[in-house]
């Protein structure tokens, strides 16, 4: 079971075309995530942010709705990254980074020293 709670896939079983008409990934969303797959748990990521475990659980939850992807395997009391989640992880951090540059260069400019 994902973390969103949607029960496995079953072989042949038909699904809908996810849409993300509506919705859309936020950098917010993004930290959680990485904070989440760094850690390899929902406390102690919600720990790291300041913010409750049961928001970044309905973070988690609604990115893998969103892209009708689990991210996350529970392993124990912890939890393994799928292969799904390897390659937001990867996109994750590279958005991230982009955004820090922009806010940087930003910050240059409004100083006077783009």
């Amino acid at each position: 079971m994902g973390l969103a709670g949607a029960a496995p896939e079953r072989a042949g079983a038909r699904t809908a075309v996810p849409t993300t008409e509506g919705r859309r990934m936020t950098l917010e969303q993004l930290r959680v995530f990485v904070a989440v797959a760094e850690r390899e748990h929902l406390t102690r990521a919600a720990s790291s942010l300041n913010i409750a475990q049961s928001a970044v659980s309905a973070t988690i939850a609604a990115l893998e709705t969103e892209f009708a992807t689990r991210f996350f395997d529970r392993v124990g009391r912890g939890l393994r990254l799928t292969p799904g989640g390897a390659v937001l992880l990867d996109e994750a951090r590279a958005v991230l980074r982009r955004a820090e540059e922009a806010r940087k260069r930003l910050a240059r400019f409004r100083e006077g020293n783009a």
